[in-house]
């Protein structure tokens, strides 16, 4: 593991969770340690955090059955030389947020934090929302819906058509001034607030979070068929770098 570098920013990588929905077709793996293109989906996320120059630490929030294993692969694989902390996450998404937030070192503003299970992040991506929360104290990576977005209560009938163009897709990460976050996480944790991102927060103690415009390629891997896009796009980078190179 590496030490903290001089730098603005440090991310939180959430990888605690129980992965149900795909650990039967992985052979019991969770998504965290799941391989793609002969890279766990946790490396592929270090390694786009690594790649920024704004963020000089990352600390892994991780189920403790994959506590082991991660800090073998903390010491063996470059992608996680940022990697300064491995932690066990906690009962509930917000509890391994703030697990994760409390092990970041003092000297970074910005924290951004993002699912493990999203190995697709950009470093342009992350270094956009570190300089927008750093001027305004947060910043939500989303992309704007392209499909025509339904509401249904019972999910037998569809009762009404959302304005697509005033709806957006979160993605992670989303960053926050460190100091914020700890703040608006203590405020969820007296009022037994949790919810499933992070922006909600933002959204329920400030207000309005600030975008930033993220890809339609940072995609959640959530069932198998997941794998298969995220390798064809990968794939697709790949040959397109290597391209570049040769010309």
């Amino acid at each position: 593991m590496s030490n903290p570098q001089s730098t603005t920013a440090a991310a939180v990588l959430v990888a605690a969770g129980e992965s149900t929905r795909m650990r039967a077709s992985a052979g019991g793996v969770r998504k965290p340690l799941m391989r793609l293109l002969g890279r766990a989906l946790v490396e592929h996320a270090c390694a786009a955090f690594d790649a920024s120059p704004s963020v000089g630490a990352i600390v892994i929030v991780a189920h403790r059955d994959d506590l082991e294993v991660l800090e073998q692969l903390a010491r063996t694989s470059p992608a996680l030389r940022r990697v300064v902390r491995i932690v066990p996450g906690g009962a509930q998404r917000t509890d391994s947020v703030r697990i994760g937030v409390e092990a970041v070192p003092a000297q970074f503003d910005v924290v951004l934090v993002h699912d493990a299970a999203r190995p697709l992040i950009t470093a342009a991506v992350i270094e956009n929302a570190v300089q927008l929360a750093a001027r305004e104290g947060a910043a939500l990576v989303a992309a704007p819906v392209s499909d025509t977005l339904k509401r249904s209560s019972d999910g037998l009938r569809a009762e009404a058509t959302l304005e697509r163009e005033h709806v957006w897709a979160a993605q992670t990460p989303q960053a926050f001034r460190t100091a914020l976050l700890r703040e608006l996480l203590a405020r969820a944790q007296r009022e037994g607030f949790t919810p499933t991102d992070d922006a909600a927060l933002y959204e329920r103690y400030v207000g309005p979070i600030p975008l930033v415009r993220g890809e339609r390629s940072n995609l959640k891997v959530t069932v198998p068929e997941d794998l298969a896009i995220a390798e064809a796009i990968l794939a697709q980078r790949h040959a397109s770098a290597s391209k570049e190179r040769n010309t």
